[in-house]
């Protein structure tokens, strides 16, 4: 039975991408097998209006709200610390340091662009894509290590931007 594409995502997958720019976007970088990507959770997607409250002139009982800036939360991004070598994590510690030389690349001290897919669950298209501008690493924070533990080490990245935009991308049925 095939499941029409205006029900809830089940069994989906998600992974992230950061790139310099929409254009130097290969197929390469947005991929759900890259090992960079795997994120095992995803917070701080939301963004929201501020009003301000205007009484109207002549009315004691009616107010208007009118629309203000927009704030965004910061984009969380938590995943359990990996063995290989990571962009991402290289990008992250360089920005946040300051430091140019961590990264054999010359823009490793500027912003990029953070991509979010939502995948079907094939993982060979995504059903959903976010992407947030102008992003940069606000925050670094691994997880506290206890010898007697057995229990993964955490690694948790605090991203903001100024702005993001969502792409639909539904299964053609």
């Amino acid at each position: 039975m095939k499941v029409p594409s205006e029900y809830p995502a089940l069994g989906y997958n998600f992974s992230v991408a950061a790139v310099d720019s929409l254009s130097s976007a290969s197929a390469s970088v947005i991929s759900s097998d890259s090992k960079d990507a795997e994120f095992q959770s995803i917070s701080g997607i939301k963004a929201e209006r501020k009003t301000e409250e205007v009484e109207a002139l002549g009315y004691n009982n009616m107010t208007y709200q009118l629309p203000k800036e927009t704030k965004y939360d910061d984009l969380i991004l938590e995943r359990g610390i990996v063995r290989a070598p990571s962009e991402f994590i290289n990008w992250c510690n360089a920005f946040i340091n300051m430091d140019a030389s961590e990264s054999s690349n010359s823009n490793s001290l500027s912003t990029k662009i953070i991509l979010v897919f939502l995948w079907d669950r094939d993982r060979n298209k995504p059903l959903m894509t976010w992407t947030f501008y102008n992003a940069f690493p606000k925050g670094i924070e691994y997880s506290g290590i206890i010898a007697n533990e057995n229990s993964y080490a955490i690694e948790k990245i605090t991203i903001v931007y100024s702005h993001f935009t969502t792409k639909h991308d539904p299964p053609k049925d």
